[in-house]
C-alpha cells in the first residue's frame, strides 16, 4: 500500500500542476457566434456563394434600426430627432454609410437642369415643412418606391439602415454593436427596434455568458444533491465532485488552448461534461462502497471495485465518445466542432476517474459506511422491482408494443424545417425585434439571386434588362420579397428622375439606344455606384437583392422550385441562368441534409454498441437484446417532436446521437455484470436477478444525476439547447425504464446462455 500511496501522491501533484495551468488558460476563454460558420464546409454552393459575395457585397453587413413615432412619422420634431440620430450614428468606427429618409434626396432632371430634391422636405418652419410633409407623404405612398423598405405602410414607423465595414470581425461587431445601443439608448422615441448580424452577434454572446455561469451553478447544485441522495455522506459528494469539475476545467482549457472560442453550441459542454463524467465515478463508488459494506478492507474493495468495473466503464466511455463523434461527419463545423470538444470531454473525464478518484481513494481514509438500513433498502426495492419485471413480463411486452406502434405515429409527422432565429423562443426580446421589422417593414432575412448570362448578350441589353424586369416583378408579387434592388429597379428609378420625376416614366426606357445614353449618364444621377453593387459586366453576373419574411427552410423551398419552374415556362428561350444564394439560402441547404447526417451518425453508434455486445456474448441475439432498448427511447423522441410540432432542424438533430452514446452506458453496465455473473457459472435466471439487484442502484442514480443535470438546460432562452436539455432528459428517463423493465424480460426469453461460450 505505501508504493501505492507514493504514486498516488505523484499523479495528485501532476494533475495540480496541470489543472492549475488549465485554470489560466481558461481564465481567458471567448464567446463567438459567428453565424456564417452554419453554412455547409466544402460545399460547391458555399463556394460559389462566397465568389459570388467577391463581386458584389456580403447580403448582412448591416443594422437596421426601426424608429416609431404614435402620431405619425411626418413630423417636423420626430424627423429632426431621427436625423440628429443618424449624425451621431455616422461618427462610430466602421460605419461607412447611414441610409435615412431624412437625408434622402433624389436627383431630378429639368430640361436641361438637374434639381435635388429631399425624399422629405421636413426643414424650414413648422407651418411650411407641415404642408411639404403632407404633399410628400401623399407621393411616397403613391408611388411605393420607399413604402415597405424605408417607411412602413401605416406611416408610424421608419428604418435607419447602418451599412458598415465589410466582413467586419467580431470585435468590430462587438464593439460597433455596443456603440450603436449606447447611441440609441440617448433617444426616447415611441418605439425603437434594432436587428443586424452584429446586433445579432452581442446578443448571442451576452445571452452565453450569462448562461454558462447558470447553467454550471445549477449543475454543481444538483450533483451535490443527488450524490448525497446515494451515498450519504461528505466523503461520497466532495471526491466525485472534484472529478467531475476538474473534467469540466480540462475540457475548456483544451478548447481555450486550440483556440476554440465557447458558441452556442458547445454552451452546453460544461454541463454535459459535469453529469456525464459523473456516470463512470457513481458506478467505481457504487461498488466501492458495497464492498466496504461487505467488510471488504480499503484495498481489497478499491481493487474490486476497478476490477469489476473497469471493463464497463471503458466501454461506455467509448461508446459515449463514439456518440459524439458522430457530429464529426456533419458538414455544419459548429456541429462538428461540438462533437470533437465533447468526445475529448468525456476521454478527460475517463482518464481524470481512473486517475485523481484512486488516488484519492488510496490516500484518505475510507468513508463510513452503514451496513443497515440505506444499503438493505436499496435491495429490498430492487428485489420486489425484479419480481414484478418476472411476473408482469407480457404485459410489459404489449405495453411496448403499443409504446412503439404510438411513437412511430408520431415520428411520420415530424419535419425538417428551420428559421434563421431558430434558437430563440418567441417571446424572446431580440426575436421580438425581428418580428418587428417583418410586420411592419419586408422583414429581415436576406434574399439573394445570381444570374448568369450563357450567351453573347451584354449585361445592359435591353432584353435582358426587360428580362430581369420581369423577375423583378415575380419575386414582389408572388415570392413575397421586398426592399428589392436590381439592375431594372436602378434603370427604372434613373428613368423618371430623367423625365422630371413623372410617375408613368417609373419603368425600362423604350429603345437600347435609349437605355445606353442613360448608362453614359448615371454618374449625374450617382446611380453609378449603386448600379455597381448588382451588375458586374465583365463575367456577365447579375444580382437581385431584398429581403423577405423569415418563414422557414421548408416554405423557401417550395418558393425557389416555383420560381424556376416559372422561370423556366414563361422565359423558355432565356440566356439567364437562374441561381438563389446568399446566407440564408445555405443555412436552408445544411436543413436538407440533415436527416442523412443524423442516421449516418446514428448507424455508426449503433454498430459500435451491436460490435461491442457480440464480443461480450458472441451471439447475434444479445447484439439484437442490446440494441432494442435503445432504440425505442429514440423513436419515442421522434414521436413526441412529431406529436409536438418540434422540427428536425439544427440544434435538435444533434439531440439523437448524443442520446443514443449516453443511454446505451446503462445497458452496458448491465449487460457487462450479467457476463461476469454468468462466467462464474451462475444460471440465466439467478444471474439476471443479481445483476437487476448489483447494477440497479448505480443505473438509476446516474440517470437520475444525467436527466437532472441535462433538464437544467431547459432554462436556457435558446430553444436548441431547451429541446437538448428536455429531450435528452426524456430519452435517458425511457431508456432506464427500458433498461430495468423490458431488457431482463427480453434476455430471459430470447437468449440462450451456455457456459461454453464465455
Amino acid at each position: 500500500m505505501t508504493q501505492w500511496q507514493t504514486w498516488s501522491r505523484r499523479v495528485l501533484f501532476a494533475i495540480s500542476l496541470c489543472s492549475l495551468f488549465l485554470l489560466w488558460r481558461v481564465s481567458n476563454i471567448g464567446f463567438d457566434y459567428d453565424f456564417e460558420s452554419f453554412f455547409p464546409q466544402d460545399d460547391p454552393e458555399t463556394a460559389y456563394y462566397l465568389s459570388f459575395r467577391d463581386h458584389f457585397e456580403t447580403d448582412n453587413d448591416f443594422i437596421l434600426i426601426g424608429v416609431e413615432n404614435d402620431a405619425g412619422i411626418y413630423q417636423q420634431d420626430f424627423l429632426g430627432e431621427v436625423d440628429q440620430l443618424v449624425e451621431e450614428l455616422l461618427q462610430i468606427p466602421h460605419v461607412d454609410a447611414v441610409l435615412s429618409p431624412t437625408r434622402i434626396e433624389e436627383p431630378i432632371r429639368f430640361g436641361i437642369t438637374t434639381v435635388r430634391k429631399p425624399l422629405l422636405r421636413w426643414q424650414g418652419t413648422e407651418q411650411t415643412a407641415l404642408q411639404k410633409l403632407q404633399l410628400d407623404s401623399a407621393k411616397l405612398h403613391l408611388d411605393g418606391t420607399y413604402i415597405g423598405n424605408l417607411i412602413a405602410p401605416s406611416g408610424q414607423a421608419l428604418t435607419v439602415q447602418v451599412l458598415h465595414q465589410q466582413m467586419l470581425s467580431k470585435e468590430g461587431c462587438d464593439s460597433l454593436a455596443h456603440s450603436v445601443y449606447e447611441v440609441t439608448g440617448r433617444y426616447r422615441f415611441d418605439g425603437m427596434h434594432i436587428a443586424g448580424r452584429a446586433a445579432a452577434q452581442k446578443y448571442y454572446v451576452d445571452v452565453m455568458q450569462r448562461e454558462v455561469v447558470l447553467f454550471v451553478s445549477l449543475g454543481m447544485i444538483l450533483i451535490v444533491l443527488f450524490l448525497w441522495f446515494a451515498f450519504q455522506s461528505l466523503w461520497g459528494i466532495l471526491v466525485p465532485l472534484a472529478v467531475v469539475l476538474l473534467s469540466g476545467l480540462w475540457t475548456l482549457g483544451l478548447m481555450e488552448l486550440t483556440g476554440k472560442a465557447i458558441d452556442v453550441m458547445t454552451i452546453v459542454l460544461p454541463t454535459i461534461i459535469f453529469v456525464v463524467g459523473m456516470s463512470d465515478v457513481v458506478h467505481i463508488l457504487s461498488r466501492y462502497y458495497e464492498e466496504l459494506r461487505n467488510l471488504a478492507s480499503k484495498e481489497t474493495a478499491i481493487r474490486r471495485a476497478f476490477k469489476e468495473v473497469g471493463l464497463a466503464t471503458f466501454l461506455t466511455t467509448l461508446t459515449t465518445a463514439v456518440g459524439f463523434l458522430t457530429l464529426t461527419t456533419s458538414s455544419v463545423a459548429p456541429i462538428r466542432d461540438f462533437g470533437l470538444y465533447s468526445a475529448a470531454g468525456v476521454g478527460l473525464a475517463y482518464v481524470l476517474a481512473y486517475t485523481l478518484l484512486p488516488s484519492v481513494m488510496v490516500l484518505l481514509p475510507a468513508p463510513r459506511v452503514r451496513r443497515d438500513g440505506y444499503g438493505l433498502f436499496w435491495n429490498q426495492v430492487l428485489h420486489r422491482q425484479f419480481r414484478k419485471v418476472l411476473q408482469r413480463g407480457r404485459w410489459i411486452f404489449a405495453g411496448t408494443l403499443v409504446v412503439i406502434g404510438l411513437a412511430a405515429w408520431g415520428t411520420s409527422k415530424m419535419q425538417v424545417d428551420n428559421v434563421l432565429l431558430e434558437d430563440l423562443a418567441e417571446d424572446d426580446p431580440f426575436l421580438q425585434e425581428f418580428k418587428f421589422f417583418e410586420s411592419e417593414f419586408a422583414g429581415v432575412r436576406p434574399f439573394e439571386l445570381a444570374i448568369e448570362i450563357t450567351d453573347n448578350h451584354s449585361v445592359y441589353d435591353l432584353e435582358i434588362q426587360q428580362d430581369i424586369e420581369a423577375i423583378g416583378a415575380y419575386l414582389k408579387d408572388d415570392y413575397g420579397v421586398g426592399s428589392l434592388i436590381s439592375s431594372a429597379e436602378i434603370f427604372s428609378q434613373v428613368n423618371r428622375w430623367s423625365n422630371g420625376d413623372q410617375a408613368q416614366f417609373h419603368r425600362l426606357p423604350s429603345s437600347q439606344e435609349d437605355l445606353q445614353a442613360m448608362i453614359k449618364n448615371l454618374n449625374r444621377f450617382g446611380a453609378d455606384k449603386l448600379l455597381a453593387l448588382v451588375v458586374h459586366p465583365e463575367d456577365k453576373l447579375l444580382r437581385i437583392n431584398g429581403k423577405v419574411s423569415d418563414l422557414g427552410a421548408q416554405v423557401f423551398r417550395g418558393k425557389n422550385e416555383a420560381l424556376l419552374q416559372w422561370f423556366a415556362q414563361n422565359h423558355p428561350d432565356s440566356p439567364l441562368e437562374l441561381r438563389l444564394t446568399g446566407t440564408a439560402q445555405l443555412i436552408d441547404l445544411n436543413i436538407a441534409s440533415l436527416a442523412k447526417d443524423m442516421l449516418k451518425g446514428l448507424s455508426i453508434a449503433f454498430l459500435v454498441v451491436a460490435l461491442i455486445a457480440g464480443l461480450m456474448f458472441r451471439s447475434l441475439r444479445m447484439v439484437v437484446i442490446t440494441l432494442i432498448p435503445n432504440f425505442i427511447p429514440l423513436l419515442l423522441i421522434a414521436g413526441i417532436m412529431g406529436w409536438f410540432d418540434i422540427d428536425l432542424k439544427l440544434s435538435t438533430s444533434i439531440i439523437y446521437t448524443i442520446a443514443f452514446g449516453i443511454a446505451v452506458d446503462d445497458t452496458i453496465h448491465f449487460m457487462s455484470k450479467l457476463r461476469i455473473q454468468l462466467s462464474q457459472g451462475r444460471t440465466l435466471p439467478y444471474a439476471i436477478k443479481r445483476t437487476f439487484i448489483g447494477t440497479g442502484k448505480a443505473i438509476i442514480i446516474t440517470s437520475i444525476i444525467l436527466c437532472g443535470g441535462f433538464i437544467t438546460l431547459g432554462l436556457s432562452h435558446f430553444l436548441g439547447t431547451f429541446y437538448i436539455g428536455v429531450l435528452i432528459s426524456l430519452t435517458l428517463l425511457f431508456a432506464v425504464l427500458a433498461d430495468l423493465l423490458l431488457l431482463p424480460w427480453l434476455i430471459l426469453r430470447l437468449f440462450s446462455w451456455k457456459k461454453k461460450e464465455v
